[in-house]
């Protein structure tokens, strides 16, 4: 990161740390706070005052630290470099950028704060609603009120209740930590019972809301572990481990001894103990800044860093399956036990014992859910199955391949007698266990052979990475042509290639401004075929393939006459190229391919009705892909 944007970050988690202050420190007096103070109510009114100053001196920061952050980031948006072209677009972004926009709301809430922090009830209770509202509007500073659709809402509702449990908890430990230090032992261990509900509800939330956070912005697990995104949520993760564990010391330690024989001791110890995890909390809150100002990273390729990644495809060997579901029965019954012990001390340590032999006896089962992993292992790519790909990728897999995989790829080229190890047959449905990222892998870096040397090389040299990945393309794609070739179906999911069409208005479209339509796809092989293409009914769009440049005439139908488009469906088809034309494709409307025609199949898809019969049960029986590779039909 630049110096600019450590500034920006820096600013960020700093004004968040005052919101989130001021909130903690109402929700405190509101929910926390009460059942101590009455039971010393001759200290009530000047702990009041206090927490109330602290409310006051967190208003005062959130806006000071808010303009600061407005100006760096007028800096960066109109580029300015001196002072006063600084003040001059300070207008400009302050009233005219969403982020001005929101910022000047948000300091508009927090003067509405100030004149309500008085002692009664009343005026606390409506000042902790405004002040939720102006932590609430930090996702629209953020990555989430710039992604858009639905996602956009999801994460705007799970980060407003990710700040506002964080908040709850977080900033109320300094008026925790007040408190304990000016009120009597029992008072003091009121407030610790009392504060200990408020916490454990935020715990839940915030670990819910950060589930979200973690497959929507980071991309899962390999996102959190292999992106710089990740990295930083690793360490507000591990920070807030640290949290847990001082918060658990303090509920089932330190607030009883504070209704013991020694409670000026508990009492110290206690502080202490708050003291720190208050600092953690505020270290936690500038990460969080750091999170917002750094790329999410599902916008980042992950890269792996370990030599193993976890896998459900056990479930699928039945030999396998049996002793993996018992390591985890075993292992949840462990963690049941353990869970047992912190309810019932009686039985504490002897749970817990019990607890970690279970676990120490199931964990070596669970090996079975990890296999072999690369850097690349979850590398997408980027070419998204483009049609121009797949027909690149057959030219170079005919310039480098053929040798030793054969010109149909089952591994019997001129050179594989001379391996060291036969070359993968690949057009077999293991191909589709690999990710394209562990494909990528292997075409970069090739096969070592058991007894030494090479099994394949690796083409890193002598192919670009777009190259390899167009590669890869063809693979799948040639893969999926010798299925439908042999068994007359896809026998695993294959997309729909990437291509532009264009209509009979002459605007252009591509496969995106269609998703959700059900697609036909026929290949033409003259003007004269075109125009005697049946209508396809209603909600299904016609597209024509052509060989070469056709105009469309009918406004329902739109044609697609780049040669590349043509070559991968007559790829995936498992037909040569002049054996296409007459040929149907229909395309779901999560854009997979379906189903194929061609002259001469059973059920004529000429005919209106017998086309609408299969689009129903298309429609009726969607795909579901799940992680494996499984494919369920619905």
């Amino acid at each position: 990161m630049s110096s600019v944007e450590i500034l920006v970050a820096s600013l960020r988690g700093a004004h968040v740390a005052m919101l989130v202050s001021l909130f903690g420190t109402l929700v405190f007096l509101t929910l926390i706070a009460p059942a101590a103070m009455s039971q010393a109510a001759e200290l009530a009114p000047s702990l009041r005052q206090r927490l109330l100053r602290l409310a006051r001196i967190s208003v005062a920061g959130a806006l000071i630290l808010g303009m600061g952050w407005l100006l760096v980031e007028t800096v960066i948006i109109a580029g300015a470099d001196d002072l006063d072209s600084t003040l001059a677009a300070l207008p400009v972004v302050a009233w005219r950028t969403q982020f001005g926009q929101w910022l000047l709301l948000r300091g508009v809430l927090l003067l509405i704060v100030l004149p309500l922090l008085r002692p009664q009830r009343a005026w606390i209770a409506i000042a902790t609603i405004v002040a939720a509202f102006a932590l609430g509007i930090q996702p629209m500073l953020g990555h989430a009120g710039a992604i858009g659709g639905n996602v956009e809402i999801t994460l705007i509702g799970s980060e407003v209740m990710h700040l506002l449990a964080a908040g709850s908890w977080l900033g109320s430990l300094l008026p925790l930590f007040i408190t304990i230090g000016m009120l009597p032992h029992k008072a003091a261990a009121t407030a610790c019972r009392s504060f200990t509900p408020v916490g454990l509800s935020a715990t839940v939330v915030l670990a819910g809301t950060a589930m979200v956070q973690v497959t929507e912005l980071m991309g899962g697990m390999p996102g959190l572990f292999g992106t710089g995104y990740g990295h930083v949520a690793l360490v507000k993760l591990a920070l807030f481990g640290v949290l847990l564990t001082l918060a658990a010391l303090n509920r089932l330690a330190l607030t009883d001894r504070l209704d013991g024989p020694a409670p000026d001791a508990a009492r110290r110890d206690m502080r202490i103990s708050i003291g720190i995890e208050t600092v953690l909390g505020i270290a936690v809150v500038i990460t969080a800044g750091f999170l917002a100002t750094h790329a999410p990273g599902t916008h980042e390729e992950p890269v792996w860093p370990f030599p193993w990644r976890p896998s459900l495809s056990v479930f699928a060997e039945p030999d396998l399956r049996g002793e993996v579901i018992g390591g985890l029965v075993a292992l949840g019954a462990a963690v049941v036990i353990a869970i047992a012990g912190v309810i019932w001390r009686r039985v504490r340590w002897p749970a817990w014992v019990v607890g970690v032999i279970i676990a120490g006896l199931a964990i070596p089962h669970l090996d079975l859910l990890l296999v072999e992993a690369y850097p690349t292992s979850f590398f997408t790519s980027p070419t998204e199955f483009a049609a121009t790909a797949i027909a690149h990728g057959a030219k170079l897999f005919a310039a480098n391949c053929i040798a030793c995989h054969g010109a149909e790829g089952h591994g019997d080229g001129p050179a594989a007698k001379s391996l060291p190890i036969h070359p993968a047959d690949l057009t077999a449905q293991h191909l589709w266990a690999h990710s394209d990222g562990e494909m990528f892998w292997y075409l970069t870096h090739g096969f070592d052979a058991p007894e030494g040397g090479m099994a394949m090389p690796g083409f890193e040299a002598a192919l670009s990475s777009e190259a390899r990945w167009d590669l890869i393309d063809y693979l799948r794609a040639h893969n999926a042509g010798e299925s439908m070739r042999t068994a007359g179906a896809w026998q695993h999911p294959v997309a729909v290639p990437q291509f532009d069409a264009t209509c009979a208005d002459g605007h252009a479209v591509d496969l995106d401004d269609l998703r959700g339509r059900v697609l036909r796809i026929i290949a033409v092989s003259s003007e004269d075929a075109a125009a005697r293409v049946p209508p396809a009914g209603t909600g299904v769009t016609t597209i024509l393939l052509a060989r070469k440049h056709m105009a469309a005439v009918d406004p329902a139908v739109c044609v697609a006459s780049e040669p590349e488009t043509w070559t991968a469906f007559a790829i995936l088809s498992g037909v040569p190229d002049d054996a296409l034309a007459g040929e149907q494709v229909l395309v779901d409307g999560n854009h997979w391919l379906r189903a194929r025609w061609r002259p001469g199949d059973p059920g004529d898809w000429t005919n209106p009705r017998a086309l609408a019969a299969v689009v129903a049960d298309i429609e009726a029986h969607p795909l579901a892909v799940t992680t494996t590779g499984h494919v369920h039909h619905n």
